[in-house]
């Protein structure tokens, strides 16, 4: 019967490479945290009851499968466990299939076995795990087959088509999240204590849980590290002076509440001593086991309340999700904004200080509004500022030189420093020059 088939297909003009498999994917997608949690997919039809994280594939034969001959199952993307024996089944009434091997850690091989498998059967692997190791998130893993002739002058024939456009299933991260970022522009013309459009500034964490993926990971609680470089303007909040903030004045000083409704997470904070990170708990409603979307408010005193000088800076938060036993998930940092100066900012990036050199530093300010000069200086790793007791003075040219080589000396700067200079005045009329004098070579260096 074997030789009839393969005489037919010759006296049709067609090759056996012509006859292909169909593989039908599922296009699963799959909680990559659950899945290495897990450590294992599993699919068993044969289970009490039947396990089957991920859908099994199957493959429509595309000609005869005769007895002897094998069939080989490839994953692509993953790997399978080795130490479980692999089902292959039929939905022809005759045919078995019998597991012989595995080839290296993505091939499963079966031989025909009682019967011929006809033509237009379906095999389906009922039984096989997935070793999810090292699985990340966006991995396509799709399977493939093809039948191998005991008659090494056939060899290899119905292999499968392309599974690129169907794979069985995606590993998806179950946790993300989406940032309308902080934005804040401090007002230089109200002594840098507020911003251009009021007295706060919003972040809003919108969080996707994918829980209908599969295998997912059910969250009781998720921390939240928001970072800046200065959030002392918190202790404007400080209500009873005590030099401590409250839950309650934190929660003034940086509100934080859910957007997804009334019934709703909890949240705790807490700033840490160098005040630079927020530390946002949040607890998840058992009663929804769903992770609410969330939003940050920064409120600032202001100027009229004299509260304090804001920081220019730019802010961070990452994400870490737990379960009630083992599983994690998280999202690493990502910005979420800044706050910028409707003012002058200027860098000047190389300025060498110590008893070898001088220099020169300027300030024009070509306007008719006076601004304060903050200098940060940059230096071994450390980071010095000062408000300088010289203004900007309007329509002039300031030479802040000797003030600044002061600061370097005291801060114990002898070397090469990053000096960045801020106005608080109009940018559009603040000019900044630096320059440097090496006094053995009389070399005169224009730096900015």
């Amino acid at each position: 019967m074997f030789k009839k088939t393969l005489v037919a297909l010759a006296l049709s003009g067609l090759s056996t490479a012509a006859l292909a498999a169909d593989v039908t994917g599922a296009n699963d997608q799959v909680s990559v945290e659950g899945a290495l949690n897990a450590g294992e997919l599993v699919v068993d039809s044969t289970a009490t009851p039947a396990k089957s994280d991920i859908t099994a594939p199957a493959f429509k034969q595309g000609s005869e499968y005769i007895v002897n001959d094998v069939v080989a199952i490839t994953v692509s993307g993953a790997k399978f466990d080795t130490t479980v024996d692999p089902v292959l089944s039929t939905s022809g009434a005759n045919a078995t299939f019998a597991f012989v091997d595995y080839q290296g850690d993505n091939v499963a091989r079966f031989r025909v076995s009682t019967a011929n498998s006809a033509k237009g059967d379906t095999l389906t692997l009922t039984k096989f795990t997935i070793d999810t190791e090292g699985a990340t998130a966006k991995t396509k893993v799709s399977f493939s087959s093809k039948a191998i002739s005991v008659n090494p002058s056939i060899g290899d024939y119905d292999a499968s088509k392309a599974t690129s456009t169907a794979p069985a299933f995606t590993y998806v991260s179950q946790l993300t999240a989406d940032l309308t970022k902080f934005n804040g522009i401090i007002t230089t013309s109200k002594g840098r204590q507020e911003f251009t459009d009021g007295l706060k500034d919003v972040l809003t964490v919108d969080l996707t849980n994918n829980s209908g993926a599969k295998v997912p990971l059910t969250f009781t609680k998720l921390t939240h590290v928001l970072k800046g470089s200065d959030f002392s303007f918190a202790m404007d909040f400080d209500a009873d002076e005590d030099g401590k903030l409250s839950a309650a004045e934190l929660g003034n000083a940086l509100t934080i509440a859910s957007t997804s409704g009334a019934t709703a997470d909890t949240f705790a904070a807490k700033l840490n001593d160098n005040m630079t990170e927020l530390t946002i708990t949040q607890t998840i409603d058992s009663n929804t086991a769903e992770v609410d979307s969330f939003s940050v408010t920064a409120n600032v005193k202001g100027q009229a309340a004299k509260g304090s000088v804001l920081t220019k800076q730019s802010f961070t938060i990452e994400s870490t999700a737990v379960t009630a036993s083992t599983g994690t998930a998280s999202i690493p940092a990502a910005s979420a904004g800044a706050w910028t100066l409707d003012g002058s900012s200027d860098d000047i990036e190389l300025m060498p200080f110590g008893t070898e050199y001088a220099q020169s530093i300027t300030v024009a300010n070509r306007g008719t509004v006076e601004g304060a000069i903050t200098v940060t200086l940059k230096a071994e790793g450390k980071t010095y500022t000062k408000e300088l007791t010289q203004m900007a003075a309007a329509n002039s040219v300031t030479n802040i030189s000797l003030e600044v080589a002061a600061f370097a000396k005291e801060s114990g700067i002898t070397g090469n420093a990053h000096v960045n200079v801020v106005v608080n005045a109009p940018k559009d009329n603040i000019g900044v020059k630096g320059v440097y004098y090496h006094k053995a070579s009389a070399d005169r260096v224009l730096t900015y």
